[in-house]
């Protein structure tokens, strides 16, 4: 691998030493500042192979930064930085021309692999080109900092520019919905119209009749013209959720409404040019159903141009503490009281099965928040309403006579994988699960961990 001139722009000196020692000891030559300013004019002055940002840089913004930096020199190799992971300055990053979105706490397998993949595209003369993104966004309401994630985030910034069609997979409940959303609030689509449509809701004619519309007496009832979603929806995007649930005569029509940019009411003769992006979701394993029959393979290869698969919640437990304080927050903006949790209640959370993934978090949180009488919620009342739900239907949450020794394996077996996760280190491990370090060890001693098995480096 040949030598790389390296920029990194960090406000923190701590960062700053670090990253340099790093990458001097991988042999590249690293310039490192504390302010955009000097960083700026340095690059006027020297060229650069790669550039590490970080997002909030004082008074300055590291994403306008990267858009400067690439101003100045095209062909850098940019990368944002954050301890603060957004679905918003994930998919600004990467509209503004940065190769790639990571968070800190830094690790340096990661930087050598930056560099790795930064001299592989300096050696091929490789050129990454971003549509700019509409200045103004909406804040969508997806929360997480995972690792699973941040690539989300970063698939929705790199695909939302594109027209292409995008397929979301993904268990209930994950918030598939919330994916498209943000592609088209991304996207130069944004200031058109976003319509979803519920295909497993609907009947196959009256889904035919509502996507694609129907003439004054096409069939009985229809006593005027109806202008079909596909309709309403040109020039911005039609969300398809649940597609794997349709019919594969109804297939058949939507795979030439895709390939044709038209749609044909029903009960007429000719056809009506549209330009709609379809995005799709299911939660089923399309390709198993390719398999038995159930689904055009024609139709999923148009569809999923572009496949985003969301992580089910135990993927992304870590995101439990920051998914309950914003709930908890959006419950006291709606209801104009404020409820507070206690820490042990969060762990509790963390803990248990969400075969529901986050609405089934979501509603629970919100049945909390309703029923917390000294406007705290305790430990006390998350087991309650574990054990209401196990009362009313012990599948809910996979728990069953055994319930308390099932959670407690559950939460044996995350705090082990987070310990070999962070190679033994106690304290990364407890900010990983979102615990103090006196707290994980309390939880070692209860669950019959040994933290010395795992030494830290």
């Amino acid at each position: 691998m040949r030598s790389l001139r390296v920029l990194v722009v960090d406000d923190d000196p701590d960062t700053c030493s670090f990253l340099q020692a790093v990458f001097e000891a991988e042999g590249h030559q690293c310039d490192a500042f504390l302010c955009a300013f000097d960083a700026e004019q340095h690059l006027r002055n020297h060229r650069a192979d790669l550039a590490l940002v970080d997002v909030y840089l004082g008074d300055d913004n590291g994403v306008d930064l990267v858009q400067r930096f690439r101003g100045l020199q095209p062909d850098l190799h940019a990368v944002v930085m954050t301890a603060q992971v957004s679905l918003e300055t994930a998919a600004r990053s990467l509209a503004e021309g940065a190769v790639d979105y990571i968070s800190k706490p830094l690790d340096i397998s990661r930087i050598r692999e930056l560099c790795r993949r930064t001299a592989e595209l300096a050696t091929h003369d490789a050129r990454r080109s971003r549509a700019e993104l509409p200045p103004q966004v909406s804040t969508t309401a997806m929360v997480g900092k995972s690792p699973r994630m941040l690539e989300v985030f970063k698939d929705i910034g790199r695909v939302a520019s594109s027209n292409a069609n995008v397929l979301i997979t993904g268990a209930s409940g994950t918030g598939k919905e919330l994916v498209a959303r943000a592609i088209h609030l991304h996207s130069k689509r944004a200031e058109q119209p976003f319509v979803p449509v519920n295909c497993g809701s609907l009947t196959e004619t009256i889904l035919e009749s509502e996507l694609f519309g129907h003439e004054k007496g096409a069939f009985t009832g229809a006593d005027r013209l109806h202008k079909g979603l596909v309709e309403a929806s040109t020039g911005g995007t039609l969300f398809l959720d649940e597609v794997t649930e349709t019919a594969l005569s109804f297939q058949v029509k939507l795979l030439r409404v895709i390939q044709e940019q038209q749609v044909r009411r029903v009960g007429s003769n000719s056809s009506i040019p549209v330009d709609v992006r379809i995005i799709a979701a299911s939660n089923r394993d399309v390709p198993d159903l390719m398999r038995r029959g159930l689904f055009r393979e024609d139709l999923y290869y148009r569809l999923s141009v572009v496949q985003i698969a969301v992580p089910s919640l135990e993927e992304r437990r870590e995101d439990i503490p920051l998914l309950i304080a914003h709930f908890l927050q959006q419950f006291t903006l709606k209801n104009d009281r404020a409820v507070a949790i206690d820490l042990e209640a969060i762990e509790c959370l963390q803990a248990q099965s969400w075969p529901g993934n986050v609405r089934e978090l979501e509603n629970t949180i919100n049945r909390l928040a309703i029923f917390a009488r000294t406007g705290r919620i305790s430990v006390v009342d998350v087991k309650a309403e574990a054990q209401r739900v196990v009362r009313a239907d012990p599948q809910v949450c996979g728990l069953g006579a055994a319930a308390p020794d099932r959670l407690l394996e559950l939460e044996r077996q995350h705090i082990i994988h987070m310990l070999k996760a962070t190679h033994g280190n106690k304290s990364e491990a407890a900010r990983r699960l979102g615990i103090e370090r006196k707290t994980l060890y309390k939880k070692a001693v209860r669950l019959g961990i040994d933290l010395q098995t795992v030494e830290e480096p």
